[in-house]
């Protein structure tokens, strides 16, 4: 079987983008249509080896089409095939994300804006408990647990802090007890 040409970086980043603007479902969701891009209509990589991909991506810590991804692009290009299928893939979700967060500071300075806002942070909240909930029943035994998902919604619900900063605190409290837990 003969090789084909290598991909240039900018084709494997607009293939990667426009994979990454449909990129709904989570990273399950974008397999199918990874494997067809890359192995179907681009012939980039053989079946077989999207199949180790995939299998190799679900080892790796993150997310699994971001991991995908970046093994396609070092099997295509190298640590720069790497880096612009990462970049690709994240570039269109993380510019949607960014106009929606300058649309909505702009827009909760409009009266009838911020009264729709606040009428829907409980709904929004409660929603977050219920899963919240939820996944501790099923998988969760422990009551610090309980006591960290009701702590952080009563936070949400009651001081509306700035949600960057609550998804740090959370994410740092949850890297302290686990070093906690790794030091005992």
């Amino acid at each position: 079987m003969v090789n084909p040409p290598k991909p240039s970086l900018f084709q494997i980043f607009v293939s990667f983008a426009k994979m990454g603007a449909v990129l709904i479902g989570g990273g399950y969701a974008l397999l199918p249509i990874l494997e067809n891009e890359i192995v179907k209509r681009r012939k980039w990589v053989a079946s077989h080896e999207m199949a180790d991909f995939y299998a190799l991506a679900q080892l790796l810590p993150g997310v699994i089409a971001l991991n995908t991804s970046m093994l396609v692009g070092q099997r295509l290009r190298g640590l720069k095939g790497n880096l612009i299928a990462a970049l690709g893939l994240i570039s269109v979700p993380f510019g949607l994300i960014a106009a929606y967060a300058i649309l909505y500071s702009s827009a909760s300075e409009i009266p009838v804006f911020a009264k729709v806002l606040d009428g829907l942070r409980p709904a929004a909240a409660g929603m977050v408990l219920g899963m919240g909930l939820k996944m501790l029943f099923k998988t969760a035994k422990r009551k610090w647990l309980m006591f960290f998902a009701l702590s952080t919604c009563a936070i949400i619900l009651f001081f509306n802090p700035p949600v960057i900063a609550l998804i740090l605190a959370v994410i740092l409290a949850g890297l302290a007890y686990n070093a906690i837990k790794v030091a005992r």
